[in-house]
């Protein structure tokens, strides 16, 4: 449960496994992390929301033609390389 876990996580007999689970995970990071990477997540991202916003746009019948796009997909190959 949370409340064991939030206790073991505090408990100062368990500092160093902590430190090196972080340690870990920023290691983890700043290999995985690049800033290519982080910038193609986020026009996937950026894409995604565009579909989701579009489908409740049509599904509520608020949409007039204009939105075919909110990223043109000229822009979003000048920013990320696929």
């Amino acid at each position: 449960n949370v409340t064991q876990v939030a206790a073991y996580v505090v408990d100062e007999e368990n500092e160093e496994e902590m430190k090196g689970i972080v340690d870990s995970a920023n290691a983890w990071c700043k290999r995985k992390m690049t800033a290519e990477g982080m910038a193609k997540d986020m026009m996937l991202q950026l894409e995604k929301y565009e579909a989701a916003f579009n489908d409740y746009m049509y599904a509520n019948n608020m949409h007039n033609g204009f939105m075919s796009t909110l990223i043109p997909a000229d822009v979003v190959e000048d920013l990320v390389e696929y």
